[in-house]
């Protein structure tokens, strides 16, 4: 708890450092949407007083099966820009999307961006995915857990709200590069939690986080393969696994199946069970949580 106060500190000091011109007085502002609350958190900050923003997939719904709400189309109605960034629902409908607004600027937040594998059962028994485990051609969605890979989605969006918008371009320029900073001071903390973690292995219900695994050299146990809950002779060598490598922590979503997460960490001795929202507007704080989860978890 000391350390998130000490980083919250760190980067209160950096925001009023690096102020940003303010945005010219234009009457219209930007209004953007987005597929999911974290990458709202991203244009928020980017876009600051220029931009009016949703999001689709709120706290603790189902990206996979999400469909939006009739305000949430009226919404998109108004909107210039979207920024998708590879969860399940775009696929069905990005296209109806382009259907309610032609003048819709579809504009791919995750372009470029170096993505996992999806987990399966060749290689959940490894955790992070590893080279040559995946035969198939799925990846992983959960890009906005890699600090490494936001740096890069947020200049991507930055550039796309400059050329919609470039009276302001030198507005979101200075916002982008506090938030980069932030990111990197976020990452830091991360990294100071994970120090000298006794252990490298942890334990997941739904794999959400590969990319924390691969950025940060662990290995993630999942419960879930393809988003399915496990059948027993599968169930049966996940718990092996669980206490081969001593977890002793289980990572459950909001929402998630109580009764099988009951059963695991009775079955494999597990003492501590975490909720979290993977779909949590602040981002910041997220990384944050995963940090304290994954030091309890580790030690």
């Amino acid at each position: 708890m000391k350390k998130i106060l000490l980083l919250s500190a760190i980067l209160a000091l950096v925001l009023t450092g690096c102020a940003s011109p303010k945005p010219q007085d234009v009457p219209d502002k930007l209004t953007i949407s987005v597929s999911i609350l974290p990458q709202q958190w991203f244009v928020d900050q980017i876009g600051g007083d220029r931009v009016r923003t949703q999001a689709m997939v709120g706290s603790g719904h189902d990206p996979h099966t999400y469909e939006p709400s009739p305000q949430q189309m009226t919404n998109l109605a108004d909107s210039e820009l979207y920024f998708t960034i590879g969860v399940e629902f775009e696929s069905v409908w990005l296209s109806r999307f382009e259907s309610a607004n032609p003048n819709l600027k579809i504009v791919d937040s995750a372009a470029g961006i170096e993505r996992i594998p999806a987990l399966n059962a060749s290689n959940n028994a490894e955790g992070t995915v590893e080279e040559g485990t995946n035969t198939g051609t799925e990846t992983d969605p959960h890009t906005w857990f890699s600090p490494s890979r936001m740096k890069q989605m947020s200049q991507t969006m930055a550039e796309a709200m400059q050329e919609a918008d470039p009276q302001n371009a030198d507005y979101y320029q200075s916002n982008l590069e506090t938030l980069l900073v932030r990111i990197d001071a976020v990452d830091a903390e991360v990294r100071n939690q994970l120090e000298g973690s006794k252990r490298d292995h942890f334990m997941v219900v739904h794999p959400a986080w590969g990319y924390v695994a691969e950025d940060y050299g662990l290995h993630m146990l999942a419960v879930e393969i393809g988003g399915n809950e496990p059948a027993p002779e599968t169930l049966s060598e996940i718990i092996t696994l669980a206490k081969e490598y001593e977890i002793n922590t289980l990572v459950v979503e909001k929402g998630s199946n109580v009764r099988l997460a009951k059963s695991i960490t009775e079955q494999a001795g597990i003492q501590y069970v975490v909720e979290w929202d993977p779909m949590a507007y602040d981002w910041p704080a997220t990384m944050l949580m995963i940090a304290e989860t994954l030091h309890q978890a580790l030690n």
